[in-house]
């Protein structure tokens, strides 16, 4: 990569760190920290010696060639257009945004300025599942894997406590288990078997009325448990499960083909491996378990962002297109929701 390029991170709240830890790492990247509240930036700034500037500081700055923005859902929109309209390209903590007609809108933006853009769907970077994606077939065009054989079904699920922000459990801030976590699960299944054709959520419910915040108690709305029935374009039945009521994070994915099953996690503790019946694409028959030792995804996927800037090919990142797709999948979801 050519020279040193100057990034602002925009969000000094709870993902700033993570995302600090995958850009930090990178010698060609120069970290600029900001936030609409600038005491954000100041404290994380001093606390990782880094500088901070105001928002409009950071759009103004040419020297800025692309922002990363870690800020709440609703704020999400209004960022992109003022990075792509500065002319700086972007990568976006997920979801894109809070609505479809804004993701079309967003999509227009970014294709008429030719800016790259990048949404932060994480777990494509992790070994199991870049390994699923080379075993299943490309864009879920077919249902015949070259390990697993004919697929047959597959699920994920993902959960966590997410008590760390009380925006995360209010609906009219983006928050709730399906901004929050399905939309990871639906993403790896649109990546995998390739367009939703029918949506369905299952359960759609909300267990958890108060949470405790900071010491405080909160009234919260958002939905925290939900399981969804996706029918992907090549007839594959996909069941998504998230929930933001887990105390222990928990993550996995099951895929079975007739001729085997693939498991796969971010987690250490959990199992991820490949089991064939029959000895198919390299795999052995029995099991194979997938190690990769420790991973920092966030700099994976941050390392990807600046090689798509610097070559302008976005290739098989999470694109603008690419959260369109899924928005359009959870609005079928969500239209089906009771009254």
């Amino acid at each position: 990569m050519a020279g040193t390029r100057k990034i602002a991170l925009i969000g000094c709240g709870h993902q700033a760190p993570k995302h600090l830890s995958g850009l930090r790492p990178l010698s060609s990247v120069e970290v600029v920290l900001s936030d609409l509240h600038i005491e954000h930036a100041r404290d994380l700034g001093r606390e990782h010696d880094l500088p901070w500037a105001s928002i409009d500081e950071v759009m103004a700055d040419p020297d800025i060639g692309a922002v990363d923005i870690c800020s709440p859902i609703s704020s999400h929109a209004p960022l992109i257009r003022q990075a792509v309209e500065a002319g700086k390209d972007f990568f976006c903590e997920k979801p894109l945004c809070a609505t479809l007609d804004e993701a079309r809108e967003l999509a227009e933006l970014v294709a008429r300025h030719e800016r790259v853009g990048m949404v932060g769907y994480i777990y494509r970077y992790a070994p199991a599942f870049v390994e699923a994606r080379r075993i299943l077939p490309a864009g879920g065009a077919s249902r015949d894997s070259s390990v697993l054989g004919p697929l047959l079904t597959a699920s994920f699920r993902l959960g966590g406590a997410g008590a760390h922000k009380l925006w995360k459990h209010r609906v009219d801030e983006g928050g709730g288990a399906i901004n929050e976590m399905l939309v990871h699960m639906v993403d790896l299944a649109i990546w995998y078997f390739g367009d939703v054709e029918e949506a369905e959520l299952l359960v759609d419910e909300q267990l958890l009325a108060r949470r405790t915040i900071g010491g405080i108690e909160h009234e919260v709305d958002a939905e925290d448990f939900v399981l969804a029935r996706l029918r992907m374009a090549n007839g594959l039945e996909v069941l998504c499960q998230a929930d933001l009521v887990s105390p222990a994070f928990t993550q996995r994915m099951e895929i079975q083909g007739e001729n085997g099953t693939l498991m796969g996690s971010i987690q250490p503790d959990m199992p991820s491996f490949v089991y064939c019946k029959e000895a198919r694409g390299g795999y052995d028959a029995g099991r194979t378990n997938l190690y990769a030792g420790p991973v920092n995804l966030y700099e994976v996927q941050m390392a990807e962002f600046l090689r798509a800037i610097e070559d302008r090919d976005t290739r098989d990142l999470c694109t603008v297109p690419d959260s369109l797709r899924l928005l359009e999948a959870l609005e079928k979801l969500k239209a089906k929701r009771s009254v």
